[in-house]
């Protein structure tokens, strides 16, 4: 499963650009990756995993913010579509593999 998390943080005063920036700091340090600018994703195995999660974002969210969590499933996921505009950077990204030596 994919846990999208979309944000609104407002970014009007210094204060609250600080508070921006270090959430989604935060949400790296979490293992989720960016996919835009206020969307973010980790892939979830578990569901004490995302409940984990869940507590986390409320408990870090700054006053001003709003987030939107979506679970996707695998098959969902999986179906994405992306278009990209022509000077848009490509960027690949693969499943992370582990190998035993």
């Amino acid at each position: 499963m994919m846990l999208l998390c979309a944000f609104d943080l407002p970014r009007e005063t210094k204060e609250e650009r600080k508070a921006a920036n270090k959430y989604r700091q935060r949400l790296v340090e979490l293992g989720f990756a960016m996919k835009q600018f206020s969307l973010y994703e980790r892939e979830v195995r578990h569901i004490d995993v995302k409940n984990r999660l869940i507590d986390i974002l409320r408990e870090e969210l700054p006053d001003t913010g709003a987030i939107t969590l979506y679970l996707l499933p695998n098959e969902v996921n999986d179906a994405q579509i992306t278009i990209l505009g022509e000077k848009s950077v490509n960027k690949t990204v693969r499943v992370a593999r582990i190998i035993f030596l």
